[in-house]
């Protein structure tokens, strides 16, 4: 007996090492969201879907806007459409990552049609959340390194190739930076007819939910009591911009009248010519470098309202 549970205590010891040390060293390469819920609660906030996780940086942000007065650094607590369309559940784990004595934060909403949409409910039948039973919302602690709460729960989003392949990286500041790309115009292409396919998929089974609507202006009001709101749409391709505004006709229009409301401030990236200069890997998110310079137009965009 006594050697059974000897060889069970080296055996769990063993397996808790290893694991720690997988998660603490390489938790950014194995998982694109793990990292998200080993960091402190955040002052400053990106929040949004897979395009302002890979489109917008904290730490160009941070350098952008410092010394005006704000609570930083910021936070990326974007996610994928799936995992995090605005909606109740995803307030909820916004305000648990939030440090509720901020005063005087900045957050970024990136916000695209797809997370005010659900899938179409069966006649009688009540709205789906898809993203009920995904993180962030299936986790109680958001902030503790190592995570074992998300280990255990989300265990099939690690991919542990990754710690060899090293194609992507979540950083600890919440961006999710891709190191491959289409090297090709072919792979290009087909990359984007996969994206395209997908947006089309979401126009025959999505439609706008009022849910999400009503949730949009509850995380409105409820950032404001601790700093100032802006709302962005990120550049995409205007063949992508054309599937979305068939989806939601006056989806701008909407946003606009939205913001003058509650007195909050939106930036549409996908006007002027200045939207030539940012080019996607896919037709909907921007690469490395472009990310970089967007980040870099969205502070200044900032600054331009706080007339700094």
């Amino acid at each position: 007996m006594k050697k059974f549970l000897l060889k069970t205590a080296i055996y769990f010891s063993t397996f808790f090492i290893i694991t720690s040390t997988i998660l603490i060293c390489f938790g950014g390469y194995v998982d694109f969201f793990y990292e998200k819920f080993t960091t402190p609660k955040a002052k400053s906030m990106i929040i949004g879907g897979s395009r302002s996780m890979q489109g917008l940086q904290p730490k160009i942000l941070d350098k952008e806007l410092q010394n005006l007065g704000l609570e930083l650094p910021f936070f990326n607590y974007s996610f994928t459409v799936s995992q995090a369309p605005i909606g109740t559940y995803y307030n909820r784990s916004i305000f648990k990552k939030l440090d509720p004595d901020t005063k005087n934060g900045l957050f970024i909403i990136s916000i695209t049609p797809w997370m005010l949409a659900n899938e179409m409910p069966k006649e009688g039948g009540e709205e789906i959340f898809r993203e009920a039973d995904q993180p962030p919302h299936n986790m109680v602690n958001v902030s503790m390194n190592p995570n074992y709460e998300y280990f255990l729960k989300n265990l099939s989003y690690f991919h542990f190739k990754g710690i060899f392949r090293q194609n992507s990286k979540m950083h600890k500041d919440g961006w999710l930076e891709q190191r491959y790309f289409p090297e090709d115009s072919a792979t290009f292409f087909n990359w984007k007819k996969t994206q395209k396919e997908m947006l089309l998929r979401f126009v025959e089974d999505y439609q706008i939910s009022k849910k999400r609507l009503k949730s949009l202006e509850e995380l409105l009001e409820s950032l404001k009591d601790h700093g100032q709101v802006f709302i962005v749409r990120t550049p995409i391709d205007d063949d992508f911009l054309e599937i979305e505004n068939t989806f939601f006709t006056d989806f701008d229009v909407y946003i606009r009248n939205l913001c003058t409301k509650h007195n909050v401030h939106y930036f549409n990236f996908n006007n002027g010519t200045s939207k030539l200069r940012f080019k996607t890997y896919d037709g909907h998110h921007l690469d490395k470098e472009g990310s970089k310079y967007f980040s870099k137009i969205v502070s200044d965009s900032i600054k331009s309202t706080l007339k700094v």
